[in-house]
């Protein structure tokens, strides 16, 4: 599954980019190579480490094992929830935007790139400066969207 990208506000150097967990869909091999040719400097999981055992055990390997080639923020939510601390999922955001300012790419995803990918990318485009509806707007152009109204309200507390 390809890297989609979003739309960040113009002063911001960085690159934000939204995909299924990587070696759920595609061998992990292939997203590493994709990875290193989009210069990833952080990989953001909003999963939980069980799901992400689950779901991608080459992937869930290389973290245990530390040997993944770049920063890993692990901000879990509940699939079609909300994030399960809230305190460090706002501290998580801030870091994501202080890294796009710096110019940094990121790259968030949960199990499929959607729901939680989108409701958390949200929160970062909040955090970089843009109103809800555009940041909603930014996230559903890139492909992803909060899947309820719980995921939309948080976009709007944020």
């Amino acid at each position: 599954m390809p890297f989609r990208p979003v739309a960040l506000p113009p002063d911001v150097p960085g690159t934000l980019w939204l995909c299924a967990m990587p070696g759920r869909m595609q061998p992990w091999a292939a997203f590493v190579t994709e990875a290193k040719r989009a210069r990833l400097s952080q990989l953001v999981c909003l999963t939980s480490r069980e799901e992400l055992a689950e779901l991608s055990p080459a992937y869930h390997a290389a973290v245990v094992q530390g040997s993944l080639a770049w920063r890993w923020l692990n901000l879990p939510m509940g699939n079609f929830g909300l994030p399960d601390n809230e305190p460090a999922f706002r501290h998580g955001i801030a870091q994501i935007a202080a890294a796009l300012r710096h110019g940094e790419v990121v790259l968030m995803h949960c199990a499929a790139g959607m729901g939680r990918t989108g409701t958390a990318a949200a929160c970062v485009l909040k955090a970089l400066g843009l109103s809800a509806p555009e940041a909603l707007q930014r996230i559903r152009d890139a492909g992803s969207n909060p899947q309820n109204a719980l995921q939309s309200g948080m976009v709007e507390w944020f």
